[in-house]
């Protein structure tokens, strides 16, 4: 199985010192079940849903193997809503995107994840359930994230151990195990 990862910084893993993020420690999370998963971060610092619209194709087609199960994951939205990208354009973006997905391969949504920033974390929380009801209508499975990070404590300490935006390691420790035990993720990983 090949897994990529389309995102911002979060997808990328800034603020882990072991460099992984939590999509290094998803494709981990799928290989200790005996799944033989090859997973390629693609997250770029600051990039927004309509940055990525535009490039994950080329990289996408150039991590596709004939005959292997082929995995699109994509999470955005902070990178959005620090940046001042309204959601209709997030939304624009993420239609565009999530749609041409689909002809590709399996894809998966992993929704926004909660900041230290009041006004922001509020903007966070309505545009991850715009993409959950988009998600719905476009049929892909989707993996709230934004309410069970802010309950966490141990991602809350690793967001203020952090810039308020990135968590540190054990933060995407955190999300990661949320996204393992989603049954979205399971079901799409095979991991049932």
């Amino acid at each position: 199985m090949i897994i990529t990862y389309f995102g911002d910084s979060l997808t990328l893993g800034v603020g882990d010192d072991k460099g992984i993020g939590w999509a290094g420690r998803v494709t981990a999370g799928v290989r200790e079940t005996g799944v033989d998963a090859t997973g390629y971060n693609l997250g770029v610092r600051k990039d927004t849903s309509v940055n990525i619209q535009h490039r994950w194709k080329p990289e996408a087609m150039l991590r596709r193997m004939p005959g292997t199960p082929f995995k699109l994951v994509f999470s955005f939205g902070v990178a959005d809503v620090m940046n001042g990208v309204s959601s209709e354009e997030s939304l624009a973006g993420a239609v565009a995107t999530l749609s041409q997905a689909k002809a590709m391969g399996d894809v998966l949504l992993i929704g926004p994840t909660p900041v230290n920033d009041t006004a922001k974390r509020e903007a966070i929380t309505t545009l991850s359930r715009m993409q959950e009801g988009l998600a719905k209508r476009l049929e892909i499975p989707f993996v709230a994230t934004v309410d069970a990070m802010h309950r966490s404590f141990v991602y809350g300490q690793a967001l203020n151990d952090g810039d308020g935006v990135h968590p540190t390691g054990l933060g995407y420790a955190d999300l990661a195990d949320h996204i393992l035990k989603s049954n979205a993720a399971r079901a799409f990983f095979g991991l049932e």
